[in-house]
């Protein structure tokens, strides 16, 4: 799984893995590395917020008169 721009040492991407010791978190670019427990791994290490945009609101019709 990858992180982008997550890296709190260079802000660069951190990719996950996993060797004979446990799950980790290495960044690509300058080689960070750090443990990581196994429930941390699915999320991201940020806070995701979610916003609801406001509902457009309906066109009204004009009633249009018909030419006599």
């Amino acid at each position: 799984m990858m992180y982008f721009k997550e890296c709190p040492k260079c802000h660069g991407d951190l990719y996950a893995g996993e060797d004979v010791h446990g799950q980790y978190v290495s960044c690509i670019q300058c080689g960070y590395m750090r443990d990581v427990v196994a429930e941390t791994v699915q999320k991201p290490f940020k806070e995701t917020f979610v916003i609801e945009a406001p509902k457009r609101a309906k066109k009204t019709r004009r009633k249009v008169r018909q030419a006599a």
